[in-house]
């Protein structure tokens, strides 16, 4: 029987090793905002490190991505009268503002294991739906 050369064994696995290095690394979700709607490219992932990757792909109005670390449904955050969350009563993790039509933009956060709810908060968006629940295994 031929045996394996050791250099083939110590190729083996630093390929194993990069591939689980590049497994554990940064995260992209892509995240399109429409009119009134956000539809981010996966629902779930593992804790660590992410950039959402943000598309206004609406064409006649701005909107903002929120993220929101919470136990509460995405339905459920409290809300001022106006319907619009009040985000002194939430735990904000980080957000983009005022991102116009056709606009793009990059957030990067750590997220820990937990439920988060991705939202618009631009006055009037979230009573309209403009919210989603998304989880961090």
């Amino acid at each position: 029987m031929k045996r394996i050369s050791s250099k083939v064994v110590s190729l083996v696995v630093l390929l194993l090793l990069s591939v689980a290095l590049v497994a554990c690394g940064p995260k992209k979700i892509d995240v399109s905002l429409t009119s009134y709607a956000i539809a981010p490219s996966v629902d779930t992932m593992n804790a660590g490190d992410v950039t959402f990757h943000i598309t206004n792909s609406a064409t006649d109005q701005a909107h903002e991505f929120v993220v929101v670390q919470s136990d509460l449904a995405a339905s459920q955050l409290p809300v001022d009268a106006n319907g619009d969350v009040n985000e002194e009563q939430v735990t904000v993790v980080d957000e983009v503002e005022d991102l116009q039509p056709a606009a793009v933009q990059d957030l990067s956060v750590n997220l820990a294991s937990g439920h988060y709810v991705l939202m618009c908060n631009q006055p009037g968006h979230y009573k309209q739906g403009m919210y989603l629940d998304f989880t961090v295994q």
